[in-house]
């Protein structure tokens, strides 16, 4: 799966995140530890995730996270 970030607002990056890995809130939150209702939060977009949650998500499900720059 490749995801353009600035394609996605911050919180519709995460859950687009979420549902491509076909998992419900309560299941990723247990996969990478952390409550459900940070996960509710960064979706709805009342609180920012950070990278490393992102890097949690990746260790979890051997995900490849890369950073580019575009050239104009």
């Amino acid at each position: 799966m490749k995801i353009i970030a600035k394609d996605y607002k911050t919180n519709e990056l995460f859950k687009f995140l979420r549902q491509g890995l076909n998992l419900s809130q309560e299941e990723l939150a247990e996969k990478i530890n952390i409550s459900k209702s940070s996960i509710e939060k960064y979706e709805y977009g009342t609180v920012n995730y950070t990278f490393e949650t992102l890097v949690k998500i990746a260790t979890a499900f051997n995900l490849k996270i890369t950073i580019e720059t575009e050239t104009k």
